[in-house]
């Protein structure tokens, strides 16, 4: 499955617009300027969720499948490593979330197998019975990140939820 996992990251990252713009739009520190994201509504997550189920949905059979969504979750790690940020598309173009604890760096192969790992265990949590995910249960997954940031519930992030976010959806420790 390795081998597998590495065409569907590579296949995802060679499209290189994930959720993220091409590397010319986007610099490592750009999110701390005037791309950085102040807040975050749970109706903006959607809309971005539905964008990324259909980047991610290679083979375009309207639903992803535990390799895809294993890549997905291994690409969107290593570049929120690598850049010290993660991309929320909300509108026309994409918004930066900063790390809050961002030191650019390669994930090592232990960080790639855990994160592989817990996208798999993620995948079928989600999946249901089918072992597929729909752009619906992909959206409820991406809401349930969402809702456990918004410590104060109140339906949208700010400030230290969206560091705590932007944590959990690049798949890096919170805290760390």
């Amino acid at each position: 499955m390795v081998p597998l996992l590495m065409k569907s990251a590579a296949a995802i990252a060679a499209v290189a617009g994930l959720a993220f713009a091409s590397a010319d739009d986007l610099t490592p520190g750009a999110a701390y300027g005037e791309d950085a994201l102040s807040s975050l509504t749970q109706a903006e997550l959607a809309d971005h969720a539905l964008l990324v189920f259909e980047r991610a949905d290679r083979n375009g059979d309207q639903v992803l499948d535990v390799d895809e969504y294993t890549a997905l979750s291994v690409v969107t790690a290593e570049l929120a490593q690598l850049n010290g940020f993660i991309a929320i598309e909300t509108e026309d173009e994409p918004s930066l979330i900063a790390l809050p604890s961002a030191r650019p760096a390669a994930l090592s192969r232990g960080e790639h197998i855990r994160i592989a790992a817990v996208a798999q265990h993620a995948f079928y949590t989600y999946a249901g019975g089918d072992g597929r995910i729909d752009a619906d249960e992909f959206v409820s997954a991406q809401t349930a990140l969402f809702e456990a940031a918004d410590f104060n519930g109140n339906g949208t992030l700010k400030r230290r939820e969206l560091g705590v976010f932007a944590q959990r959806q690049a798949s890096l420790t919170v805290g760390a």
